[in-house]
């Protein structure tokens, strides 16, 4: 059960946090309880995962990996809206019942609630944040809440942020069942191991939910900001009386994307269509409202109320007259990222012509080929023919965040990883220049002797730097070994012609044998083994 629960909260394994003096947690006056906490910069094992469930020491884990992936994630509800002094979970268990969300509820260690995804393989953390981002109004939940994994992607000198996982000593931070009782650690394993998610259900799910919240609204929002659509569900038979300013100036800011030329008289529409007139609302004061509104060039209100009570970011970010159309992007439009899963992953994308004609695909040897924009315009440049504009950093976020995640994970075409290059490398090397001379031999050309074939590293190192090889020097090495059974602690002699007065000196070689460079060889297929404990 231990080993399961290490898998169930696999997140970042380089390193993990922790709390330093168990013995010293204090409350706070707010009820929070106080720690410090600590970083141990070294890779979790399944002992620390045992050490926790044993009360020997709490741990904390980064759900996102190195690749950008997590096997779950987390809604962190803390004192903003729940009282730690006397915690109150049942609006929370009410609406995760109610809506079905495949969430699990976990105690926190100040006596929060930690809503927990788990997920049957690894998903991008930007998925799983969206996915949490659509059901936040329904749990009664602002945007801005803390979501775990809080980063969609790690940099070098990244660690990312931990949250404290459940069952310390085996009693603390325990899950609830949706009547407010606590499971055991052995029925939370079970519960979690049934309610899994693959990436699939959680995108029909979230199609579901979105449809199912907003039935009804006014037609006109179906490509505008979900947050209208919601506060109009019922106006044909109820009129909103409860921020009616908040809800016109959104709509205005709506109007004047989606009916530039008309905005003014739209307005007027939409206040005698949706808000209770009455002493202090009419024509009148919504006409002096649209005067005041002309040279209005602010966005959204999004964390105002009723707006923020009803908010739907993910599912307005990818609507056309949604909250990302507030800022004028100059940028070209990116869409359809596809990621390679090369060790190093690689990435295509369309962008958008400026001249309105057919995208073109761009290719990204790296994710920093992405993520940094002065990268991401040098790539543009190249493939697409034209220089995308510098653009400020909260647009440039936007931009990322609607690519993301990939919409499609590829495998590498045959004869394109690594290990295939590196064999058609040293095929291609081998056979090449031939040592027919002592000479030849000592400045890099290949000797055949027997079932060996001989050759000095630095040089054919030197020829992989010359294809783009990407590995550092003692990584193919190491690789060499594994698949070549390449000698790396070996001098050889250069053997001795009748014509020589005396036998040359030893010189250190790489010794490989024969077998790996003949034509026809080819690395041996990975099969999946099945386990016997996986049969049963």
């Amino acid at each position: 059960m231990e080993k399961l629960f290490a898998e169930t909260f696999k997140g970042l394994e380089r390193t993990y946090g922790y709390i330093k003096n168990l013995d010293d947690l204090k409350r706070r006056a707010d009820g929070k309880v106080k720690a410090d906490y600590g970083w141990a910069f070294k890779p979790i094992t399944e002992q620390d995962y045992i050490d926790h469930l044993n009360g020997r020491k709490a741990v904390g884990i980064v759900p996102i990996n190195d690749s950008g992936e997590c096997f779950f994630g987390a809604i962190d509800i803390d004192n903003q809206y729940i009282d730690y002094h006397k915690p109150d979970y049942r609006k929370y268990l009410e609406a995760i019942s109610k809506h079905k969300l495949p969430i699990i509820p976990v105690k926190s260690k100040s006596g929060g609630l930690h809503l927990y995804l788990f997920l049957q393989e690894a998903v991008e953390a930007e998925f799983v944040r969206k996915f949490f981002g659509n059901i936040l109004f329904v749990l009664g939940l602002k945007p801005g809440i803390e979501i775990y994994p809080k980063q969609t992607i790690l940099k070098e000198d990244d660690d990312g942020s931990f949250i404290n996982i459940p069952y310390f000593n085996k009693e603390e931070r325990v899950g609830l069942n949706l009547d407010g009782t606590e499971f055991s650690f052995e029925q939370f394993m079970q519960v979690v191991q049934a309610n899994k998610k693959t990436k699939k259900e959680l995108e029909d799910f979230s199609i579901a939910h979105v449809k199912s919240m907003l039935q009804g609204g006014a037609e006109e929002f179906f490509d505008g900001p979900p947050c209208l659509q919601k506060l109009t569900q019922n106006h044909e038979t109820e009129k909103l009386s409860d921020g009616r300013d908040r809800f016109l100036y959104n709509y205005m800011v709506f109007a004047k994307k989606k009916y530039p030329d008309t905005w003014e008289k739209k307005i007027l529409e939409a206040a005698r269509n949706y808000i209770k007139y009455d002493n202090d609302w009419g024509d009148k004061e919504v006409i002096t409202k649209v005067k005041a509104w002309k040279k209005e060039t602010k966005g959204h209100t999004c964390n105002d109320d009723p707006i923020v009570n009803v908010c739907m970011k993910e599912e307005c970010r990818v609507r056309k007259f949604g909250f990302l159309s507030d800022k004028k992007q100059d940028f070209p439009a990116l869409t359809e990222l596809t990621k390679i899963t090369y060790p190093e992953p690689e990435y295509t994308f369309n962008v958008a012509s400026p001249d309105g004609q057919k995208a073109r695909q761009v290719r990204a040897k790296n994710i920093k080929q992405i993520i940094i924009q002065e990268e991401l315009r040098a790539i543009i440049s190249a493939g697409a023919d034209f220089v995308p504009p510098k653009i400020k950093g909260d647009a440039f976020q936007l931009i990322m965040e609607t690519l993301f995640p990939p919409k499609k994970i590829l495998s590498p075409p045959k004869g394109t990883t690594p290990e295939e290059l590196l064999l058609e490398y040293l095929k291609e090397y081998s056979n090449g220049s031939k040592a027919t001379t002592f000479a030849a031999f000592k400045t890099g050309a290949t000797l055949v002797d027997g079932d060996f074939v001989y050759f000095k590293y630095k040089t054919f190192y030197d020829h992989l730097k010359n294809k783009d090889w990407k590995k550092d020097k003692s990584k193919t090495a190491e690789d060499m070994k594994e698949l070549f059974e390449a000698d790396f602690a070996n001098k050889k002699r250069f053997p001795k012609k009748d014509s020589d007065s005396k036998e040359h000196p030893p010189i250190e070689v790489v010794k490989v044998p024969k077998k790996f460079m003949e034509e026809d060889y080819m690395l041996p297929e990975e099969i999946e083994v099945i386990t016997k404990e996986e049969i049963m």
